[in-house]
């Protein structure tokens, strides 16, 4: 988990400065990188890493060198099995009523986590899989949603009518 902040950090730095001198450049930015990766735990690798960068040459430097060092740290860093396991949270997820909001924060993350993408049919049989019956009926109830925020949409005015009734007639 901190490994993979760590990278959306640096990438948003790099992306930010962009224009400043050295952030161009591949071989600098896996350089600079390198400079912020401290520790006893990580001082073989950093080593090994900086010895490698020291190798390349002007004409080396292209995307594969940054490619190749993300690739490196994840190996050495970064959860291997994170995408497996938020594929399985995703499946075993359900509403915990009424949070249709909380439900719909987390299917999202894991979602993306998951590698799936949120357009996919059977992305969405993932999310109305892990709705009450009642409120599924409301969604599948004519016109049928055919994308994930129109799908989320009628999940979310279901439950509402829901606890207005509830509140009106009671449980």
């Amino acid at each position: 988990m901190y490994a993979d902040d760590f990278i959306d950090q640096l990438k948003a730095y790099i992306r930010l400065n962009r224009q400043v001198a050295g952030m161009g450049s591949y071989i600098q930015r896996v350089a600079f990188a390198l400079t912020l990766i401290q520790g006893p735990l990580v001082a073989e690798w950093t080593r090994t890493m900086g010895e490698w960068i020291d190798t390349l040459q002007p004409v080396d430097d292209i995307p594969a060198v940054w490619e190749q060092f993300l690739t490196e740290f994840a190996t050495q860093y970064q959860d291997t099995q994170r995408q497996q396991r938020a594929r399985a949270e995703l499946k075993a997820l359900r509403l915990k009523w009424p949070e249709i909001d909380q439900y719909a924060n987390n299917f999202e993350r894991l979602t993306r986590i998951a590698g799936y993408h949120l357009g996919n049919p059977e992305t969405i049989e993932f999310f109305i899989e892990g709705l009450p019956r009642s409120v599924v009926e409301d969604i599948l109830r004519p016109p049928i949603p055919d994308t994930y925020e129109a799908t989320k949409e009628k999940a979310i005015q279901s439950i509402k009518s829901r606890q207005v009734m509830e509140n009106i007639f009671g449980p």
